[in-house]
């Protein structure tokens, strides 16, 4: 009973959230946590309404317990580490948002908010690894290119830059952050393409200043150490079962069905069972079997990504 009273009292506040009534719905979702203090569409509500009074740390109060009492819901890690970010807590948003991420791979806005932060803590390398994950995952994300043309500019890779509010503004030919932006960065890069050298000779020194680049890498702060490899060994382990994975599936059942298969087309008419029943059940094994391979190999792409950026040459030098 109490549950369903619980139900319809979130339901009202949300109606009233709707319509801006906002004191109302507050008095409503108090009013459901009273009477289930776990409510968690009550708390999703609190959460949201102290939000929007500016209130961010009743409202990460909420998110935190939200994320106890559904731990598997990426979004609550998520909204978490938007609020640490607004809270200038970037060191606990990175935490908070690659929990998100381990939760749901394909977490764009996760991802988003982690090249914020990232970028707040002058990790530009790792920002923009996260901005371009979170653009690969949702190609129509404005911001994300924006924010990405940023970090590109940060670093003095004004040609990235220009390409990424260039994007920005093909999604969103009217945004002003993203026109002052491209027009910035293109005259930073005609001026960095040719400077003075000591005899009073113009030079080409975007070249230059890539040839420099190549064999300087990223300096790893310890923090950044200790990450990059619970991440590596975090992505291994996965390789490793999903690999297990594989080859049990391969023994257990995609051998059996090829056998059954063959046995079944020898047979022809005398067979007990139908070709069609036969070819079906191999089908299903053979697109498993796919699904099982691809899973791998993005873990594979996954790793050798994670290589290339642990690798990628520090430009900001």
């Amino acid at each position: 009973m109490s549950n369903a009273k619980v139900q319809g009292l979130c339901k009202l506040a949300n109606e009233c959230l709707q319509l801006e009534q906002v004191k109302q719905a507050k008095e409503l979702y108090d009013k459901a946590i009273e009477i289930e203090v776990d409510s968690t569409d009550a708390h999703l509500g609190l959460a949201t309404i102290a939000c929007l009074e500016g209130d961010l740390t009743t409202s990460a109060a909420h998110f935190i317990k939200l994320t106890l009492l559904q731990p598997q819901e990426a979004r609550h890690f998520t909204n978490l580490g938007a609020l640490y970010t607004k809270m200038q807590e970037y060191a606990k948003a990175v935490d908070v948002l690659r929990k998100a991420i381990q939760k749901d791979k394909r977490a764009a806005e996760a991802y988003f908010n982690l090249g914020i932060a990232q970028r707040k803590l002058k990790q530009s390398q790792m920002a923009i690894s996260a901005y371009r994950e979170a653009t690969r995952l949702n190609p129509k994300l404005v911001e994300g290119f924006q924010n990405l043309a940023n970090v590109y500019v940060d670093t003095g890779n004004f040609p990235m830059a220009i390409i990424n509010f260039k994007k920005a503004l093909e999604l969103q030919p009217d945004f002003e952050k993203a026109r002052v932006g491209l027009k910035r960065a293109e005259a930073a890069a005609s001026a960095s393409k040719q400077d003075a050298n000591p005899f009073g000779r113009l030079v080409n020194t975007e070249s230059k200043q890539l040839n420099s680049n190549i064999a300087v890498l990223r300096e790893l702060s310890d923090a950044e150490r200790y990450d990059d490899r619970h991440e590596v060994k975090h992505i291994a382990e996965e390789i490793e079962r999903l690999s297990k994975g594989c080859l049990e599936f391969l023994k257990q059942k995609l051998e059996p069905a090829i056998i059954e298969l063959q046995r079944t087309m020898a047979e022809g008419s005398q067979a007990q069972v139908s070709l069609a029943d036969v070819s079906e059940e191999f089908h299903a094994a053979a697109n498993q079997w796919a699904e099982l391979r691809k899973a791998v190999k993005r873990k594979i792409v996954e790793l050798r990504a994670h290589e290339e950026l642990i690798n990628a040459p520090d430009v900001s030098l």
